[in-house]
């Protein structure tokens, strides 16, 4: 599959993967705060096809993903001028760089990009297990 297509999977994934109670409020976060809500956390989710995955962004800019279905890619993230995080695939014709703006209630991890919308779950912790449908 190629990576352009996974990443709007994986974006579509996102949308799917928490719904958040019309009575929650979140957050925006954005620089610092971003850094310190990713650091030592494993951003989780299912994609479209139903597929768990895991995304980890580490110190330094480079950002990692790996699904169930064994499909394993990594990239580079970096902060814009907005403190919103952009991330980009190694293969830029497959995953095109997108910048997001970030927001978070509790676990839930939402971001809105030009092209593109994703919702996610904080795991907490480095972790190379995969949520299951019924968590």
């Amino acid at each position: 599959m190629p990576k352009f297509e996974r990443l709007c999977i994986l974006l579509a994934a996102f949308v799917l993967s928490a719904p958040i109670a019309a009575h929650a409020e979140s957050q925006h976060i954005r620089g610092d705060q971003f850094i310190t809500a990713m650091q030592d956390n494993t951003l989780s989710g299912t994609n479209a096809s139903g597929s768990a995955f895991n995304i980890y962004f580490l110190p330094g800019g480079e950002v990692t993903y790996s699904d169930k279905a064994g499909v394993t890619d990594k990239g580079t993230w970096h902060l814009d001028k907005e403190g919103d995080v952009c991330v980009a695939w190694q293969s830029p014709a497959e995953a095109p760089e997108g910048c997001f703006r970030v927001s978070t209630d509790g676990e839930k991890v939402m971001w809105h990009g030009k092209e593109s919308n994703g919702r996610g779950l904080l795991r907490g912790g480095v972790t190379e297990t995969f949520l299951t449908r019924n968590q």
